[in-house]
């Protein structure tokens, strides 16, 4: 049985096939789209439990997308973990103003992605 879904949101191939594995060990069902316009899309299909977006993607960036979720009554209130390659604490401070559960830098330790998306499906972030 499947512990929950995860919309994996990330250009970067490589980036997408870790977490995919990582969670599909976890016993997560996963789905993926490469661009943020795919990712708004996906997410309004099939409703996941959770979201890893990354911030820099072609067609729509991660904020955009993650504007548009939240302007959807059937994704507004999927939480959405923010993943980029951005440092900066400035880019920590916009994620959670607008709303974003957390944020996350690349490079990432995989079991601490794994600790945040639980605790964001659990409702403690």
């Amino acid at each position: 049985m499947s512990k929950g879904k995860i919309l994996i949101a990330d250009d970067e191939q490589h980036i997408q096939e870790l977490l995919e594995m990582i969670f599909e060990e976890e016993g997560y069902e996963v789905v993926t789209a490469s661009d943020g316009a795919e990712a708004v899309e996906k997410a309004k299909s099939e409703l996941p439990d959770a979201i890893i977006m990354d911030i820099m993607m072609p067609k729509l960036d991660g904020y955009q997308a993650f504007h548009s979720l939240r302007d959807d009554p059937a994704t507004a209130t999927i939480p959405v973990l923010i993943l980029t390659a951005k440092s900066e604490s400035i880019y920590d401070r916009i994620s959670k103003g607008i709303g974003a559960s957390d944020h996350i830098t690349k490079p990432f330790d995989p079991a601490e992605v794994v600790e945040k998306i639980e605790s964001m499906i659990k409702g403690d972030l």
